[in-house]
């Protein structure tokens, strides 16, 4: 697994997945378990506000996907401190998650997903974050227990978009 980037990018994936899931309460079974475009229904697959990608570029793509994801991320510093049991961290992780899914899916349908790296995408993203997001989201990042700053933020963000880097 550790020389085959595709497995390291699915490993990360799945831990990604098993923090949202251990971060939240369940409630028995699921009568109604289901998967939506490769993401589950418990982690929001099914019933989150879903974009569909329509960049060209890598770095188009790049914008588009911060400019999404800071919109969703505002909705979610602006709403309450848990939805259904699920802290304000887990809600800003999962809406993370599910962005880069589906900004990947359209970087794979284009080619780019060998070219596009981190530091290229990320250069190109983060200036399209509003003043708003930068002033709140370290608050949101462990729902304000610990503190963080809007750079620790970037941090983790980075490290859950990193599958790009490596061509997923």
């Amino acid at each position: 697994m550790a020389g085959n980037p595709r497995m390291r990018n699915f490993a990360m994936l799945l831990a990604i997945v098993a923090v949202i899931a251990a971060s939240t309460v369940s409630q028995g079974p699921s009568q109604t378990q289901k998967v939506c475009d490769g993401v589950s229904n418990e982690l929001g697959g099914c019933t989150a506000q879903r974009h569909t990608f329509v960049s060209g570029t890598c770095e188009d793509l790049a914008r588009e996907w911060a400019q999404v994801l800071d919109t969703a991320l505002v909705a979610i510093l602006d709403g309450p401190e848990a939805v259904e049991d699920q802290s304000r961290s887990v809600l800003m992780k999962q809406a993370l998650v599910i962005t880069t899914i589906d900004m990947q899916t359209r970087l794979t349908e284009l080619g780019l997903a060998d070219t596009c790296d981190l530091p290229e995408f990320m250069a190109a993203a983060e200036p399209s974050f509003s003043d708003e997001l930068r002033a709140r989201a370290g608050g949101g990042l462990y729902s304000g227990n610990p503190p963080a700053t809007y750079a620790e933020w970037l941090d983790d963000v980075r490290s859950t978009v990193r599958m790009i880097d490596d061509g997923e």
